[in-house]
Protein backbone atom coordinates (compact mmCIF):
# COMPACT_ATOMS: atom_id res chain seq x y z
CA UNK A 1 0.00 0.00 0.00
CA UNK A 2 1.13 3.20 -0.95
CA UNK A 3 -0.30 5.32 1.72
CA UNK A 4 -1.47 4.61 5.47
CA UNK A 5 -5.24 3.18 5.09
CA UNK A 6 -7.98 4.98 6.41
CA UNK A 7 -11.15 3.43 7.69
CA UNK A 8 -14.79 4.43 6.20
CA UNK A 9 -18.35 3.59 7.37
CA UNK A 10 -21.58 3.47 5.71
CA UNK A 11 -22.68 2.90 1.56
CA UNK A 12 -20.06 2.33 -1.19
CA UNK A 13 -20.39 5.33 -3.23
CA UNK A 14 -20.75 3.58 -6.42
CA UNK A 15 -22.02 -0.10 -6.51
CA UNK A 16 -20.21 -1.06 -9.35
CA UNK A 17 -17.19 -0.27 -7.39
CA UNK A 18 -17.78 -2.88 -4.52
CA UNK A 19 -18.77 -5.16 -6.91
CA UNK A 20 -15.05 -4.77 -8.29
CA UNK A 21 -13.63 -4.54 -5.15
CA UNK A 22 -15.24 -8.42 -4.45
CA UNK A 23 -14.68 -9.60 -7.83
CA UNK A 24 -10.64 -9.63 -7.19
CA UNK A 25 -11.10 -12.20 -5.05
CA UNK A 26 -12.64 -15.96 -6.55
CA UNK A 27 -14.08 -16.86 -2.55
CA UNK A 28 -15.97 -13.84 -2.51
CA UNK A 29 -19.99 -14.99 -2.24
CA UNK A 30 -22.87 -13.32 -2.86
CA UNK A 31 -23.47 -12.38 1.04
CA UNK A 32 -21.41 -9.71 0.87
CA UNK A 33 -22.57 -7.89 -2.39
CA UNK A 34 -24.48 -4.71 -2.70
CA UNK A 35 -27.28 -6.75 -4.14
CA UNK A 36 -28.01 -9.17 -1.57
CA UNK A 37 -26.97 -6.31 1.30
CA UNK A 38 -29.53 -3.96 -0.30
CA UNK A 39 -32.33 -6.60 0.19
CA UNK A 40 -31.24 -7.22 3.44
CA UNK A 41 -31.45 -3.78 4.58
CA UNK A 42 -34.99 -3.18 3.00
CA UNK A 43 -36.22 -6.66 4.27
CA UNK A 44 -34.47 -7.21 7.64
CA UNK A 45 -36.34 -4.14 10.17
CA UNK A 46 -35.36 -2.82 12.17
CA UNK A 47 -32.00 -2.81 11.61
CA UNK A 48 -29.35 -1.26 11.04
CA UNK A 49 -25.85 -1.88 8.47
CA UNK A 50 -22.56 -0.26 8.76
CA UNK A 51 -20.32 -1.19 5.88
CA UNK A 52 -16.48 -0.96 7.02
CA UNK A 53 -14.36 -0.50 4.37
CA UNK A 54 -10.03 0.46 4.47
CA UNK A 55 -9.02 2.37 1.92
CA UNK A 56 -5.19 3.39 0.79
CA UNK A 57 -5.14 5.74 -1.80
CA UNK A 58 -8.56 6.15 -3.14
CA UNK A 59 -8.46 2.61 -3.02
CA UNK A 60 -10.66 -0.34 -1.16
CA UNK A 61 -7.98 -2.64 0.10
CA UNK A 62 -10.44 -4.36 2.93
CA UNK A 63 -14.26 -4.43 3.95
CA UNK A 64 -16.10 -6.17 6.91
CA UNK A 65 -19.94 -5.85 6.86
CA UNK A 66 -21.64 -5.38 9.98
CA UNK A 67 -25.64 -5.87 10.40
CA UNK A 68 -27.52 -4.88 13.73
CA UNK A 69 -30.71 -6.08 14.53
CA UNK A 70 -32.14 -3.42 17.22
CA UNK A 71 -34.07 -4.25 20.10
CA UNK A 72 -34.59 -1.85 23.04
CA UNK A 73 -35.76 -4.81 25.02
CA UNK A 74 -33.50 -7.71 24.96
CA UNK A 75 -30.51 -5.24 23.43
CA UNK A 76 -28.87 -4.94 20.12
CA UNK A 77 -26.79 -7.84 18.34
CA UNK A 78 -24.45 -8.17 15.48
CA UNK A 79 -24.12 -10.69 12.45
CA UNK A 80 -21.99 -10.59 10.16
CA UNK A 81 -23.72 -11.33 8.89
CA UNK A 82 -27.78 -12.32 8.71
CA UNK A 83 -30.15 -14.32 7.27
CA UNK A 84 -30.65 -18.44 5.85
CA UNK A 85 -26.50 -19.48 6.05
CA UNK A 86 -25.28 -15.89 5.12
CA UNK A 87 -21.74 -15.49 5.80
CA UNK A 88 -19.42 -12.24 6.18
CA UNK A 89 -16.13 -11.81 7.91
CA UNK A 90 -13.64 -9.72 6.21
CA UNK A 91 -12.15 -9.85 2.42
CA UNK A 92 -9.16 -8.21 2.16
CA UNK A 93 -7.53 -7.49 -1.28
CA UNK A 94 -5.62 -10.76 -2.62
CA UNK A 95 -3.02 -8.40 -4.20
CA UNK A 96 -1.82 -7.05 -0.65
CA UNK A 97 1.39 -8.39 0.57
CA UNK A 98 0.95 -10.68 3.52
CA UNK A 99 1.75 -8.11 6.18
CA UNK A 100 -0.29 -5.45 4.71
CA UNK A 101 -3.30 -7.97 4.68
CA UNK A 102 -2.91 -8.25 8.31
CA UNK A 103 -3.00 -4.78 8.80
CA UNK A 104 -5.74 -3.85 6.84
CA UNK A 105 -7.75 -7.16 9.18
CA UNK A 106 -6.54 -5.78 12.20
CA UNK A 107 -7.72 -2.23 11.73
CA UNK A 108 -11.31 -3.38 9.95
CA UNK A 109 -11.85 -5.85 13.10
CA UNK A 110 -10.32 -2.68 15.96
CA UNK A 111 -13.22 -0.14 14.10
CA UNK A 112 -16.00 -3.17 14.14
CA UNK A 113 -15.24 -3.78 18.13
CA UNK A 114 -15.81 -0.28 18.40
CA UNK A 115 -19.37 -0.08 16.37
CA UNK A 116 -20.44 -3.44 18.53
CA UNK A 117 -19.51 -1.48 21.93
CA UNK A 118 -21.04 2.06 20.19
CA UNK A 119 -24.02 -0.49 19.14
CA UNK A 120 -24.20 -1.91 23.10
CA UNK A 121 -24.65 -4.94 21.73
CA UNK A 122 -25.31 -8.40 24.30
CA UNK A 123 -24.09 -10.25 21.63
CA UNK A 124 -22.03 -10.34 17.67
CA UNK A 125 -21.55 -13.09 15.68
CA UNK A 126 -18.50 -13.44 12.90
CA UNK A 127 -19.62 -15.99 10.27
CA UNK A 128 -16.84 -16.87 8.08
CA UNK A 129 -17.08 -17.89 4.46
CA UNK A 130 -16.23 -21.18 3.52
CA UNK A 131 -13.82 -20.64 0.63
CA UNK A 132 -11.66 -18.00 2.00
CA UNK A 133 -9.56 -20.50 4.60
CA UNK A 134 -6.79 -17.83 5.41
CA UNK A 135 -9.63 -15.52 6.31
CA UNK A 136 -11.17 -17.99 8.44
CA UNK A 137 -8.12 -18.61 10.43
CA UNK A 138 -7.42 -15.27 10.98
CA UNK A 139 -10.96 -14.45 12.45
CA UNK A 140 -10.53 -17.72 14.90
CA UNK A 141 -7.25 -16.43 15.95
CA UNK A 142 -8.20 -12.53 16.42
CA UNK A 143 -11.80 -12.06 17.15
CA UNK A 144 -12.69 -12.66 20.70
CA UNK A 145 -15.71 -15.41 20.92
CA UNK A 146 -17.16 -17.42 23.71
CA UNK A 147 -18.78 -19.67 21.48
CA UNK A 148 -18.68 -21.67 18.10
CA UNK A 149 -20.80 -23.39 16.20
CA UNK A 150 -19.42 -25.20 13.15
CA UNK A 151 -21.54 -26.17 9.71
CA UNK A 152 -20.25 -27.81 6.76
CA UNK A 153 -20.49 -26.03 3.53
CA UNK A 154 -20.97 -28.26 0.52
CA UNK A 155 -19.71 -27.15 -3.12
CA UNK A 156 -19.70 -28.59 -6.13
CA UNK A 157 -16.82 -27.61 -8.57
CA UNK A 158 -18.59 -26.91 -11.89
CA UNK A 159 -16.35 -28.77 -14.74
CA UNK A 160 -14.96 -26.27 -17.57
CA UNK A 161 -17.28 -25.73 -20.81
CA UNK A 162 -17.05 -28.19 -23.07
CA UNK A 163 -19.63 -30.05 -25.69
CA UNK A 164 -19.38 -32.82 -23.27
CA UNK A 165 -20.95 -30.07 -20.37
CA UNK A 166 -23.75 -32.74 -20.06
CA UNK A 167 -22.10 -36.03 -19.84
CA UNK A 168 -19.33 -34.75 -17.66
CA UNK A 169 -22.05 -33.56 -15.19
CA UNK A 170 -24.03 -36.49 -15.17
CA UNK A 171 -20.23 -38.71 -14.72
CA UNK A 172 -19.66 -36.57 -11.07
CA UNK A 173 -23.13 -37.12 -9.90
CA UNK A 174 -23.64 -40.50 -7.42
CA UNK A 175 -26.27 -42.85 -8.06
CA UNK A 176 -29.30 -42.41 -7.48
CA UNK A 177 -29.10 -38.70 -9.29
CA UNK A 178 -28.51 -39.67 -12.37
CA UNK A 179 -31.18 -41.86 -12.77
CA UNK A 180 -33.40 -39.15 -10.93
CA UNK A 181 -32.75 -36.86 -14.19
CA UNK A 182 -33.27 -39.28 -16.97
CA UNK A 183 -36.71 -40.71 -14.93
CA UNK A 184 -37.84 -36.71 -15.08
CA UNK A 185 -36.66 -36.36 -19.18
CA UNK A 186 -38.46 -39.27 -19.88
CA UNK A 187 -41.58 -38.20 -18.23
CA UNK A 188 -41.34 -35.26 -20.71
CA UNK A 189 -40.61 -32.17 -18.35
CA UNK A 190 -39.37 -29.05 -19.63
CA UNK A 191 -37.28 -26.51 -17.92
CA UNK A 192 -37.63 -23.04 -18.47
CA UNK A 193 -35.99 -19.92 -16.42
CA UNK A 194 -37.56 -16.74 -16.00
CA UNK A 195 -37.61 -13.39 -12.98
CA UNK A 196 -41.68 -13.19 -13.81
CA UNK A 197 -44.17 -11.75 -11.04
CA UNK A 198 -46.17 -15.03 -11.48
CA UNK A 199 -43.23 -17.42 -11.30
CA UNK A 200 -42.19 -15.41 -8.52
CA UNK A 201 -45.41 -16.13 -6.81
CA UNK A 202 -45.67 -19.96 -7.76
CA UNK A 203 -42.15 -20.28 -5.85
CA UNK A 204 -43.17 -18.63 -2.80
CA UNK A 205 -46.64 -20.53 -2.66
CA UNK A 206 -45.03 -24.03 -3.28
CA UNK A 207 -41.86 -23.34 -0.84
CA UNK A 208 -44.37 -22.27 1.54
CA UNK A 209 -46.27 -25.39 1.45
CA UNK A 210 -43.34 -27.73 1.18
CA UNK A 211 -42.00 -26.24 4.79
CA UNK A 212 -45.25 -25.61 6.81
CA UNK A 213 -45.46 -29.39 5.81
CA UNK A 214 -42.34 -30.50 8.03
CA UNK A 215 -43.18 -27.68 10.00
CA UNK A 216 -40.47 -25.20 9.35
CA UNK A 217 -40.22 -21.74 9.17
CA UNK A 218 -40.50 -20.65 5.40
CA UNK A 219 -39.51 -17.52 3.68
CA UNK A 220 -41.97 -14.62 3.49
CA UNK A 221 -43.15 -13.74 0.36
CA UNK A 222 -42.07 -9.82 0.70
CA UNK A 223 -38.67 -11.51 0.46
CA UNK A 224 -39.36 -12.54 -2.96
CA UNK A 225 -41.02 -9.72 -4.19
CA UNK A 226 -37.99 -7.69 -3.42
CA UNK A 227 -35.62 -10.00 -5.66
CA UNK A 228 -36.66 -7.49 -8.88
CA UNK A 229 -36.07 -4.39 -6.94
CA UNK A 230 -32.45 -5.52 -5.98
CA UNK A 231 -30.53 -7.38 -8.88
CA UNK A 232 -31.14 -7.49 -12.43
CA UNK A 233 -31.30 -9.93 -14.97
CA UNK A 234 -28.07 -11.34 -14.30
CA UNK A 235 -28.41 -11.62 -10.51
CA UNK A 236 -31.07 -14.34 -9.88
CA UNK A 237 -32.62 -16.62 -11.96
CA UNK A 238 -36.19 -19.12 -10.92
CA UNK A 239 -35.87 -22.08 -13.02
CA UNK A 240 -39.32 -23.24 -13.71
CA UNK A 241 -40.40 -27.11 -14.25
CA UNK A 242 -43.63 -27.74 -16.50
CA UNK A 243 -45.58 -31.16 -17.09
CA UNK A 244 -48.01 -30.40 -20.08
CA UNK A 245 -48.43 -27.39 -19.46
CA UNK A 246 -48.77 -27.27 -15.59
CA UNK A 247 -45.90 -25.94 -13.28
CA UNK A 248 -44.51 -28.58 -10.69
CA UNK A 249 -41.67 -27.54 -9.47
CA UNK A 250 -39.17 -24.09 -8.68
CA UNK A 251 -35.80 -23.53 -8.26
CA UNK A 252 -34.32 -19.93 -6.73
CA UNK A 253 -30.86 -19.56 -7.72
CA UNK A 254 -28.32 -16.61 -7.04
CA UNK A 255 -25.44 -15.75 -9.39
CA UNK A 256 -21.84 -13.69 -8.03
CA UNK A 257 -18.65 -13.81 -8.81
CA UNK A 258 -17.71 -17.23 -9.68
CA UNK A 259 -20.67 -18.78 -7.47
CA UNK A 260 -23.98 -19.75 -8.24
CA UNK A 261 -26.11 -19.89 -4.79
CA UNK A 262 -28.71 -22.85 -4.06
CA UNK A 263 -30.95 -20.50 -2.46
CA UNK A 264 -34.74 -21.96 -2.57
CA UNK A 265 -35.96 -25.28 -3.89
CA UNK A 266 -39.71 -25.89 -4.33
CA UNK A 267 -41.76 -29.04 -5.90
CA UNK A 268 -45.95 -29.68 -6.11
CA UNK A 269 -45.83 -32.88 -3.74
CA UNK A 270 -48.17 -34.98 -5.97
CA UNK A 271 -45.37 -34.63 -8.80
CA UNK A 272 -42.11 -35.28 -6.51
CA UNK A 273 -42.15 -38.51 -7.45
CA UNK A 274 -41.15 -37.63 -11.13
CA UNK A 275 -37.89 -36.05 -9.76
CA UNK A 276 -38.35 -32.32 -11.38
CA UNK A 277 -35.80 -31.20 -9.06
CA UNK A 278 -32.94 -33.06 -10.17
CA UNK A 279 -33.82 -32.18 -13.65
CA UNK A 280 -33.96 -28.71 -12.62
CA UNK A 281 -30.87 -28.83 -11.02
CA UNK A 282 -28.80 -30.66 -13.23
CA UNK A 283 -30.06 -28.22 -16.25
CA UNK A 284 -29.50 -24.94 -14.01
CA UNK A 285 -25.99 -26.62 -13.21
CA UNK A 286 -25.55 -26.80 -17.39
CA UNK A 287 -26.17 -23.16 -18.00
CA UNK A 288 -23.85 -21.95 -15.13
CA UNK A 289 -20.93 -24.29 -16.63
CA UNK A 290 -22.02 -22.07 -20.03
CA UNK A 291 -21.95 -19.06 -17.96
CA UNK A 292 -18.27 -19.45 -16.92
CA UNK A 293 -18.93 -19.96 -13.43
CA UNK A 294 -16.44 -22.00 -10.83
CA UNK A 295 -18.98 -23.53 -8.24
CA UNK A 296 -22.33 -24.26 -7.36
CA UNK A 297 -22.54 -23.32 -3.40
CA UNK A 298 -25.41 -26.12 -1.84
CA UNK A 299 -25.08 -23.42 1.36
CA UNK A 300 -23.94 -24.83 5.04
CA UNK A 301 -25.03 -28.11 6.96
CA UNK A 302 -25.88 -28.49 10.25
CA UNK A 303 -23.41 -31.64 11.63
CA UNK A 304 -26.64 -33.29 12.99
CA UNK A 305 -28.41 -33.52 9.52
CA UNK A 306 -27.10 -36.41 7.82
CA UNK A 307 -29.54 -37.24 5.45
CA UNK A 308 -29.52 -33.40 4.02
CA UNK A 309 -25.52 -34.13 4.03
CA UNK A 310 -26.23 -37.24 1.98
CA UNK A 311 -28.70 -35.04 -0.89
CA UNK A 312 -25.95 -32.80 -1.20
CA UNK A 313 -23.01 -35.24 -1.46
CA UNK A 314 -24.34 -37.14 -4.50
CA UNK A 315 -24.29 -34.02 -6.81
CA UNK A 316 -20.66 -34.43 -6.51
CA UNK A 317 -20.12 -31.93 -3.67
CA UNK A 318 -16.40 -31.37 -1.52
CA UNK A 319 -16.73 -30.16 1.64
CA UNK A 320 -15.63 -26.23 3.16
CA UNK A 321 -16.21 -26.10 6.73
CA UNK A 322 -17.11 -22.92 8.25
CA UNK A 323 -17.76 -21.66 11.60
CA UNK A 324 -20.47 -18.90 13.51
CA UNK A 325 -18.18 -17.42 16.39
CA UNK A 326 -19.87 -15.77 19.17
CA UNK A 327 -18.66 -13.38 21.43
CA UNK A 328 -21.59 -12.82 24.24
CA UNK A 329 -21.18 -9.11 25.75
CA UNK A 330 -24.26 -9.83 28.17
CA UNK A 331 -24.67 -12.91 29.57
CA UNK A 332 -28.53 -12.27 30.24
CA UNK A 333 -29.28 -13.01 26.41
CA UNK A 334 -28.28 -16.96 26.83
CA UNK A 335 -31.64 -17.23 30.18
CA UNK A 336 -33.83 -16.39 26.94
CA UNK A 337 -35.60 -19.44 25.23
CA UNK A 338 -35.63 -20.37 21.74
CA UNK A 339 -38.59 -19.23 21.26
CA UNK A 340 -38.16 -15.69 22.32
CA UNK A 341 -34.74 -15.32 20.21
CA UNK A 342 -36.72 -16.30 17.12
CA UNK A 343 -39.34 -14.30 17.67
CA UNK A 344 -36.91 -10.82 18.99
CA UNK A 345 -34.46 -11.55 16.51
CA UNK A 346 -35.78 -13.12 13.43
CA UNK A 347 -32.74 -14.36 10.71
CA UNK A 348 -30.26 -13.04 13.35
CA UNK A 349 -27.48 -15.85 15.13
CA UNK A 350 -27.83 -14.72 19.23
CA UNK A 351 -26.13 -18.13 19.85
CA UNK A 352 -26.05 -21.78 19.70
CA UNK A 353 -29.68 -22.65 21.35
CA UNK A 354 -27.79 -25.45 22.93
CA UNK A 355 -25.75 -23.28 24.99
CA UNK A 356 -29.11 -21.44 26.42
CA UNK A 357 -29.41 -21.78 29.90
CA UNK A 358 -32.76 -23.18 30.00
CA UNK A 359 -31.20 -25.57 27.20
CA UNK A 360 -29.00 -27.06 30.14
CA UNK A 361 -31.24 -26.99 32.90
CA UNK A 362 -31.83 -30.91 33.81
Amino acid sequence: MNQPPDMRSGAWPEAQEAVDFLKRSESSLLYVSPGYLGLLGEYLQPSKQELLRCVSGGKTVGYFPLVFRLNEQFGNVCNSLPYYGSNGSIIVDPALAPEEREDVRLQLLHEAQKKISDYNCVSATVITNPLDQEGAGWIRDHFEHDLIDQRIGQLTPLPAKSERTGEELLEMFDDPRPRNIRRAIKEGISVRYTQSPKDIDFLYEVHHENITSIGGIPKERRFFHLLPKHFDENGFRIYIAELNGEKIAALLLFYFNRTVEYFTPAVVEKHRQLQPSALLIYKAMADAVDLDYRWWNWGGTWLSQGGVYDFKKRWGTQDYPYFYYTKIYDEGILSCDKETLLREYPYFFVAPFNKLKQANQT
